[in-house]
């Protein structure tokens, strides 16, 4: 039996955000050490970040997670974004700035989306040519029920 592999994502600084479900995998993080020895051991299609907790300068976060995993992706969801904190979101390269928390099935699809735009990655070009087998892209596992 083959199953979609859900999405998995980081909220850092947000509330609201719905809880990991059957469809989708939510951890959190409220500090910027919290969020580094997360991203160190689990690789997330989203980074949603917010603006929620004043405690944390999520901006400190997504620098060091930007200068560590450049190419991860990641949103910014809040109502109180200024313009200000939307061009700076824009400039580290936020695929997205959303002015609420959006739900779970927009979550669920927008994150699906992204891994659907993945680069090929552990591409061989010479296992390619001694007839092995290449995938691509995988968006499934295997189940055993």
């Amino acid at each position: 039996m083959i199953a979609p592999v859900q999405p998995t994502l980081l909220a850092i600084g947000i509330d609201g955000l719905p809880k990991s479900s059957a469809t989708i995998d939510v951890y959190s993080a409220s500090t910027v050490r919290e969020v580094m020895s997360t991203m160190r051991l689990i690789g997330f299609d989203l980074v949603v970040v917010g603006l929620d907790d004043p405690h944390l300068d999520v901006w400190e976060a997504m620098h060091r997670v930007l200068t560590a995993w450049p190419h991860q992706r990641w949103m910014l969801a809040s109502s109180q974004v200024t313009q200000e904190e939307e061009i700076l979101a824009r400039t580290l390269g936020a695929a997205v700035v959303l002015d609420a928390v959006p739900d779970e099935s927009w979550l669920v699809e927008f994150a699906t989306s992204l891994r659907r735009r993945d680069p090929v990655t552990g591409f061989s070009p010479l296992a390619s040519t001694l007839g092995s087998p290449v995938v691509l892209q995988a968006d499934w596992r295997i189940v055993e029920a």
